[in-house]
């Protein structure tokens, strides 16, 4: 899955200067292209989420809460930003607050809990729109891909 990236090249810039520019070529291929001297490397993690540029992503932050957006872009400090994003609380498992022994258990029932309440729609009922919203890095618990 290219989301974006399908339609419009991605560019990774520095300083407000591009460096490198990924393109989907012919068979699906994504192309870099370097843009400066001496080139910049871009390590596969960071070429992986520019992939997902464009893709619809669901962010469990840490407080329980889960955000379903458009992925747009990404920094240095693994900040998000997402448009078109909706909110959604924390459910009732992910609200609990318990001993270390307990924890991993919780912890599976609340991501079984929430696989379900997403399972079969992209956004189910329930949630706040929020436009365009910045997830700092720091509270991101996961990303996965919706679409």
């Amino acid at each position: 899955m290219m989301g974006l990236l399908a339609k419009t090249p991605a560019v990774l810039s520095l300083n407000g200067q591009p460096q490198v520019t990924l393109r989907v070529g012919k068979g699906g291929d994504v192309e870099q292209t370097q843009l400066s001297e001496p080139p910049v490397s871009v390590g596969a993690p960071t070429l992986e989420l520019m992939k997902l540029l464009g893709s619809l992503v669901r962010l469990r932050i840490s407080d329980g809460r889960v955000v379903v957006g458009r992925f747009h872009c990404f920094d240095k400090h693994q900040n998000v930003i997402l448009k078109d994003a909706r909110e959604f609380a924390p459910t009732r498992v992910g609200l609990s607050k318990s001993s270390k022994d307990k924890g991993k258990a919780e912890a599976q029932a609340r991501d079984q809990d929430e696989e379900t309440r997403f399972a079969g729609m992209l956004l189910p009922p329930g949630s706040r729109s929020l436009g365009v919203t910045l997830v700092p890095g720091k509270h991101i618990v996961y990303m996965k891909v919706q679409s």
